[in-house]
C-alpha cells in the first residue's frame, strides 16, 4: 500500500555492467539536438528496377482512368438531371397546354349554342332560306382524257397522276 502513495517520477537506469563508470556520449536512447549546418539526407536508392517501374507506370495509368472515369459519371449524372428537369418542364406545359384546350373547346361550344339560341329568337329578324332565292351552279363540261403515251416511263405516269389532296 505504500507503493501506491508514493509519486512515480521516472529515472534513467545505467545497465548494471556500467555502474560506476561514466558514460560517453554516443548512449543509446538518448538524442543529441541538430547542430546547424549539419544536414542529413536520406539514403540514395539505386535506379528503378524494370518491375518498379512498369507498377508506377500502371499506377499512373489507372489513377488517369479513374479520374477520366470519375469525371463521366458526374457528367452522366449532371445530363440526366438536366433531362430530368427538361422532362418535367414540357410535362407541365403539356398539361397546361391540354386545359387551355379544354378551356377553348368548351368555350367555343357555349358560343355556338349562343349564337344557334340567338338566331332563333323572332326579334334578330332572320329567316331560313326560301328556295327561290337559293343559288344554283351548274357543272363545268367533262374534258376529254388525255391519251397516256405507251413509251413513257413510270415516272411519267405517276407524275401525270395527282400527288394527293
Amino acid at each position: 500500500m505504500s507503493a501506491a502513495l508514493k509519486s512515480y517520477r521516472p529515472r534513467p537506469v545505467n545497465p548494471p555492467s556500467n555502474r560506476g563508470r561514466t558514460t560517453s556520449k554516443a548512449t543509446v536512447g538518448v538524442l543529441r539536438p541538430l547542430k546547424a549546418g549539419v544536414v542529413r539526407s536520406l539514403p540514395v536508392t539505386t535506379a528503378p528496377t524494370p518491375l518498379r517501374r512498369t507498377l508506377g507506370q500502371l499506377y499512373l495509368a489507372s489513377s488517369v482512368l479513374a479520374t477520366c472515369l470519375v469525371g463521366l459519371a458526374l457528367v452522366g449524372y449532371g445530363t440526366s438531371v438536366y433531362v430530368d428537369q427538361q422532362l418535367n418542364q414540357a410535362t407541365q406545359r403539356l398539361s397546361q397546354l391540354q386545359r387551355s384546350e379544354q378551356q377553348i373547346t368548351t368555350a367555343n361550344a357555349s358560343l355556338t349554342r349562343h349564337m344557334a339560341q340567338q338566331v332563333e329568337q323572332p326579334e334578330m329578324g332572320l329567316q331560313p332560306p326560301k328556295p327561290n332565292q337559293v343559288i344554283f351552279l351548274e357543272l363545268a363540261p367533262q374534258r376529254p382524257a388525255r391519251p397516256v403515251v405507251e413509251s413513257a416511263t413510270t415516272f411519267d405516269i405517276q407524275a401525270s397522276r395527282p400527288l394527293g389532296y
